[in-house]
């Protein structure tokens, strides 16, 4: 497998023995926010469409997504090595999203389960390599499921995930361009070395904004509500993000991999989004089970 694209971050110290590379240059902030702003033209049409269309198209485009991290998560964790645990993931990925996508996601969950189990049960049987990759199923399944589930919920689960969707969106440009503004002291120096507390309140407030924005645009009754709970999603997806950022530090690369121009792989440009998707069909879980509300995520929130 071509590991051409592994390189060290440039803050980190080669292991022994190692001749240190000449680090390649780093963009300046403004070409590194146009390559972003230039991706996000790309994609973000082909993923808005999808969720308007529903249905095994959008499941498709999620399992798509799901195997494609399961592949970036294995490069990092175990290098080029792709093992049986890395099968049995991907097998269990296309299972568990795909009865997500047949409207079952209690079965959903327990194939996910199944699947750790059967992979963790390969990492005993064989007595080496360590066992903490394996959180690599609930990690990239949990939120595979999450979306594919909220948008089940007909037109209010589309309209809750375009809100989530913004609202990341929003949490990630906020940061990125607050953070490159005013910098100050660092969010989680030793996880994510490039995050600043000013970078978190800006991607809080931006998120807060789409957030109200949402609630005049579906007539909301209550703006504030969703503002504030867009807020605290914001401070999930900023978790996702040095969650991210830490297993990049562990493996020494500085991107997951590099299908997307100025985001790297896509485990780079869904990392906020695998924690605020879980944390929604959470809170989305919550009003189905009141009976609350109309629909599933947002129709909570309609009068």
């Amino acid at each position: 497998m071509d590991t051409s694209n592994l390189k060290p971050h440039d803050d980190e110290t080669p292991g022994a023995g190692a001749a240190k590379p000449t680090p390649a240059p780093r963009p300046t902030p403004a070409r590194e926010l146009m390559m972003r702003i230039a991706s996000a033209f790309v994609l973000a049409p082909g993923v808005i469409y999808l969720v308007y269309l529903g249905g095994w198209p959008f499941t498709g485009l999620v399992m798509l997504a799901a195997l494609l991290m399961i592949y970036e998560w294995a490069r990092l964790v175990r290098g080029s090595h792709l093992n049986a645990d890395y099968v049995i993931h991907a097998i269990t990925a296309i299972i568990a999203v795909a009865l997500a996508g047949a409207g079952q996601p209690i079965l959903a969950l327990l194939a996910a389960f199944t699947g750790f189990a059967i992979g963790l049960g390969v990492v005993v049987m064989r007595g080496q390599g360590k066992r903490w990759p394996m959180i690599g199923f609930p990690y990239i399944l949990l939120p595979c499921i999450a979306v594919v589930w909220l948008r089940s919920g007909g037109e209010w689960g589309m309209l809750t995930l375009y809100w989530l969707l913004a609202v990341v969106w929003a949490t990630d440009i906020m940061a990125f361009v607050t953070g490159r503004t005013f910098g100050g002291p660092k969010l989680a120096p030793h996880l994510s070395p490039s995050k600043t507390w000013s970078g978190l309140l800006g991607g809080v407030a931006g998120a807060a904004v789409a957030g109200a924005l949402t609630s005049v645009f579906l007539d909301l009754q209550v703006g504030w509500l969703l503002a504030m709970l867009s807020g605290m999603i914001a401070v999930i997806a900023q978790i996702g993000d040095i969650a991210e950022s830490a297993l990049k530090r562990y493996a020494n690369v500085k991107d997951s991999g590099a299908l997307i121009p100025g985001h790297g792989g896509v485990l780079d440009r869904v990392d906020g989004l695998i924690f605020a998707a879980v944390a929604a069909a959470m809170v989305a879980l919550i009003g189905v089970l009141a009976e609350e509300g109309r629909g599933i995520g947002l129709g909570a929130f309609a009068g």
